[in-house]
């Protein structure tokens, strides 16, 4: 065997060991590209499901804080209108007539009356209840002595004593029935119980 035939059996032989290693390496890239793609495909499906997981509970949630300001902002809105119809039922019975005011209060002084309480008038009704409510307490079968010294609020009296200080006014009833009131109210205003 000749040297050149020697070199071109070398030529070949490096030809083809070339050539298995080149396709060898390529075989290598186009798996490794597919495994590469096949990574990132997944990793891509896993982000995208997270986000829009957190997308939906963000969205929920923004829903959720829209229907509380919603529903707060209505309630807000009902304990108002609540609040002006009770101020407009305290106002109908300090515009009664005087002689119906003073009834109105003689009645209520003597169903809280236990002992012999003196009846202090508020302020803004001296005028009107130092005539009229003698004869409406007497009316009511009552006989407290109604003071000169103005009570310690605007409209109806009180009663006191050593051991008792009971109000009887247009806040004090409208107070105490207040639920019920307010129930009335609601359904007038919407339709509906509270």
């Amino acid at each position: 065997m000749a040297i050149d035939d020697i070199v071109a059996r070398i030529r070949a032989d490096g030809e083809a060991e070339a050539a298995a290693i080149v396709a060898e390496a390529t075989d290598d890239a186009t798996r490794l590209t597919g495994e590469a793609k096949a990574r990132a495909q997944a990793d891509a499906s896993r982000t995208l499901a997270r986000e829009s997981a957190a997308a939906r509970r963000e969205a929920a949630t923004i829903l959720a804080n829209a229907r509380l300001k919603a529903r707060d902002a209505m309630l807000t809105a009902r304990l108002a209108l609540d609040d002006e119809a009770l101020s407009a039922a305290r106002a109908a019975i300090v515009a009664l007539p005087d002689e119906r005011y003073a009834s109105l209060m003689a009645r209520g002084v003597a169903a809280s009356s236990i002992d012999d309480e003196i009846v202090l008038v508020g302020s803004a009704d001296m005028a009107r209840l130092r005539t009229a409510l003698p004869a409406a307490l007497a009316t009511a079968g009552s006989s407290l002595t109604v003071s000169d010294v103005p009570a310690d609020i605007e409209h109806g009296v009180v009663l006191v004593s050593d051991r008792v200080r009971v109000e009887v006014s247009p806040a004090a009833m409208v107070a105490a029935e207040r639920a019920s009131l307010m129930t009335d109210a609601d359904r007038l205003l919407f339709g509906r119980e509270a």
